[in-house]
């Protein structure tokens, strides 16, 4: 039973031979997964040396890790206390090391709730994740952050025509 459910119209089926699978022009370009022991601090500084676009647009693009969306980015650089406006070549390795370590957080908690049941997302079995309910700054604008001592609100800019929520005091 194959079961292909595309609200959204971002994706496909195609179907490959496994050793021609790399070879792909959809895949072959594809930064690492970001649960894999690819997405390291080596491959990081390596790819993101010198660029300087911001981090939000970074971990937003396939091509340094794939799979990575708008939520998740949001909520990563939340978590790792970084400016999404701040330019990727200025981060240090310990801020390096903050991003890897909250995506595969993030990411492992989305997982075990479902997903982000945000207006028509629901799984195979029709289910809505519920993930959602966990944002600390993903479609929170204007509310108080939920940072101890913290006494700022979310804000909205855009960065890369993409909606992007951060505390502004938090996140430096």
């Amino acid at each position: 039973k194959l079961i292909y459910n595309d609200v959204r119209k971002f994706g496909f089926i195609k179907i490959l031979c496994s050793k021609n699978i790399y070879k792909d022009k959809h895949l072959k370009f594809l930064g690492p997964e970001p649960m894999s022991n690819k997405f390291t601090v080596k491959y990081f500084k390596r790819t993101i040396l010198n660029k300087n676009r911001t981090t939000k647009d970074i971990l937003m693009d396939q091509k340094v890790v794939s799979g990575l969306g708008n939520i998740y980015v949001n909520e990563i650089l939340f978590l790792s206390k970084i400016d999404p406006k701040k330019k990727i070549k200025e981060l240090i390795d310990r801020d390096i090391r903050k991003i890897i370590f909250f995506t595969k957080k993030i990411l492992k908690k989305s997982i075990l709730k479902g997903g982000s049941s945000i207006k028509n997302f629901s799984n195979s079995d029709g289910k809505n994740g519920v993930f959602q309910r966990q944002f600390n700054v993903y479609g929170q604008i204007g509310e108080k952050c939920n940072r101890k001592n913290c006494k700022d609100y979310i804000k909205k800019t855009y960065i890369s025509n993409r909606s992007t929520f951060y505390c502004r005091t938090c996140q430096k």
